[in-house]
């Protein structure tokens, strides 16, 4: 079994500020205060567990939660731009506020989710086609790595999809993304290609 723990990067202004990141790389997607302590708490919560590998997405926020993570966890990172954070396209370094006044019907009223094909008709990335970018990763571990515990750290939006993925469900707006530095462990087995949901957004005081 090739299990993946997916971990969302740690609290970042723009999380505070609510404007969506996407695949932006400023100052205001880099790691807060909040969220480098995050991280190394995260990195206490998880030296017990045995991972043959740390691979992340090369964003900076990502590898902030990453070189905490390391400082802890004996083990040399890897990057991939497969697992970096959905592309906004024109919604990129704007507040949630102002693009859902202007694009309420893109929303989900209840989880205040981005439906499933929205980000598309502005210049990003639809679920499906962030799924079968990850995927395509996810597919080359299995083979490569078929019995390894593999630490990746990723994006809300990114790590919600492959959630979806695994369970085999239509993609939908009504699964939140998980919180910064939550846990989401999935699992596929190499010999049949099943795949597992063993749990999803779980915070570092509830880990186990």
């Amino acid at each position: 079994m090739t299990t993946f723990d997916w971990v969302r990067h740690g609290q970042t202004q723009a999380n505070v500020d609510q404007v969506f990141q996407g695949q932006l790389d400023t100052a205001a997607t880099h790691l807060t205060v909040r969220g480098l302590q995050q991280a190394e708490q995260l990195a206490q919560t998880l030296r017990a567990v045995k991972y043959d590998r740390i691979v992340s997405s090369p964003l900076h926020r990502a590898r902030q939660t990453t070189a905490a993570l390391t400082q802890v966890i004996p083990l040399v990172p890897e990057f991939d731009e497969r697992l970096q954070e959905a592309d906004y396209g024109q919604w990129s370094g704007q507040t949630y506020a102002a693009v859902s006044a202007e694009y309420a019907a893109s929303f989900d009223p209840v989880t205040r989710e981005v439906l499933p094909d929205e980000l598309a008709s502005v210049g990003g990335e639809s679920y499906l086609m962030i799924q079968r970018r990850v995927g395509q990763w996810l597919a080359e571990q299995v083979v490569v790595h078929p019995n390894e515990h593999i630490l990746v750290v990723s994006h809300g939006l990114t790590i919600k999809t492959l959630a979806l993925l695994t369970l085999g469900a239509p993609a939908t707006a009504a699964l939140p993304e998980p919180s910064n530095t939550s846990v989401t462990r999935m699992a596929i087995d190499p010999a049949t290609g099943r795949r597992y949901l063993r749990f999803y957004n779980v915070g570092t005081g509830n880990f186990n």
